[in-house]
């Protein structure tokens, strides 16, 4: 079997770093012969730069410009580099390619999408319904389409509050007088409806997964973070092995009959000893690669789905203790790769 030719996005690198650089190692770790085309969105993703990143990269017109313009650039690109597989990375791009799966097809790419019902389910507007019916803890949560409602709805939630772009970003107000800015520019970056959220203090975790489409689990990491960056990205985390968490990610994933990559955040609420659900992602998180290097690669489990058709076996569970830990490095390039790709689309 000749090699596999990716493409993947999520190539930035800096403080809110995306899956697309731990993918391209998980993945050349299990296919070393892997073709990987990156797909960009600004000349500056430090991704496109690293040593063993991408073989080729290219600038996309963003997500929001429409199908049409996506798929006209990728028609492009397939043209000047053919391809098989296709890995979206990024909340905005599977929110576009969750209903085009024909015009993915038609391509000849292969790839691995929930359903658009599904998506929906596990919004962040939706996670109160789908957490009761999977008999899980969720903070209190709302969404708001203008200031007059968020105004309405913080009073009944009470300060302080977590502030919640659809698709990324977060900011925790303390009182009355920062709503109104959190609100604004969430709404401005990433469209309505903002979520607001009733905090949870406690310690965070999260759990990488695989949903086979049909209820069960083809993988499942769990850590706990252990370090924090001030807008409270996971720098640092530690595989854990707690049963409760298990079940609550296996009750999630067959109410949804989940299919592909997922995260699940969650907060420990330790004097009620009950985890409480934030948010899921549908895509890989950005420390996709910490759990292959413990012997359970789940970018390469999901390219095997693609070349094969069907899951590959379960993946052994990661034993508690192990821990990565984030840190900068410097990337090399020339001005030149930087004026090539910050043309049109970027």
């Amino acid at each position: 079997m000749n090699p596999p030719r990716l493409i993947l996005s999520g190539l930035h690198r800096g403080e809110n770093p995306q899956p697309g650089a731990g993918l391209i190692k998980s993945i050349r770790a299990q296919f070393p012969g892997a073709f990987i085309i990156g797909l960009v969105y600004d000349a500056m993703e430090s991704g496109i730069y690293m040593v063993d990143g991408p073989d080729q990269v290219y600038a996309m017109p963003y997500p929001t410009s429409g199908a049409q313009a996506y798929f006209r650039r990728l028609d492009e690109i397939l043209a000047l580099s053919p391809a098989d597989i296709l890995i979206p990375t990024l909340d905005a791009e599977i929110e576009l390619l969750v209903h085009l799966e024909e015009e993915i097809t038609r391509r000849g790419l292969r790839c691995v999408l929930p359903d658009k019902l599904t998506l929906q389910r596990r919004s962040k507007a939706n996670l109160t319904e789908l957490a009761n019916l999977c008999d899980v803890a969720v903070p209190d949560t709302q969404p708001i389409y203008d200031l007059s409602g968020a105004y309405a709805v913080s009073r009944g939630l009470e300060f302080p509050l977590m502030v919640k772009g659809q698709y990324y970003d977060a900011k925790k107000v303390q009182h009355e007088g920062e709503l109104a800015a959190a609100v604004s520019r969430l709404a401005a970056e990433w469209g309505a409806p903002v979520i607001l959220q009733k905090c949870v203090d406690g310690p965070e975790f999260n759990a990488l997964g695989l949903g086979d489409g049909k209820g069960g689990l083809v993988g499942l990491c769990c850590i706990r973070k252990t370090i924090l960056s001030d807008k409270g990205k996971g720098l640092g985390g530690i595989t854990i092995n707690d049963p409760r968490l298990t079940d609550l990610c296996e009750r999630l994933v067959r109410e949804l009959k989940w299919n592909g990559p997922f995260e699940v955040e969650l907060i420990l609420d330790e004097k009620r000893g009950e985890y409480f659900l934030i948010e899921i992602n549908p895509r890989f998180p950005a420390w996709v690669d910490f759990p292959s290097q413990c012997g359970a690669n789940f970018a390469g489990a999901l390219v095997r789905r693609l070349l094969d058709g069907v899951w590959p076996a379960s993946l052994p569970t990661c034993p508690a203790g192990h821990f990565y830990l984030r840190h900068q490095i410097e990337v090399h390039g020339h001005v030149n790769q930087i004026a090539e790709l910050a043309g049109t689309y970027a």
